[in-house]
């Protein structure tokens, strides 16, 4: 599975892609991981201010944190940034 990274994300990450060699069942479980091995550990990776797409689909359109995610997978992450 290939998890990209956009944005700040990358330097969050510190690189442009991941391919992932931990088995996770989902996108809740992704996350979790992702949330571990990030180098910041003062910023979280989470629905409320990251999209994340599963092979091009927002996984609010599939079954958002439940989504099951397989090997060969395309996981994307971006970053939603505003202001007030």
């Amino acid at each position: 599975m290939k998890v990209v990274f956009v944005g700040h994300l990358k330097m969050l990450f510190g690189k442009e892609y991941l391919i992932l060699e931990e088995r996770v069942e989902d996108i809740s479980s992704l996350i979790k991981y992702l949330n571990r091995i990030k180098l910041d550990k003062s910023v979280s990776v989470d629905r409320r201010n990251t999209l994340i797409l599963v092979n091009g689909v927002e996984v609010s359109a599939l079954n958002g944190l439940d989504t099951k995610v397989n090997e060969g997978d395309v996981i994307t992450l971006v970053p939603v940034t505003h202001g007030g």
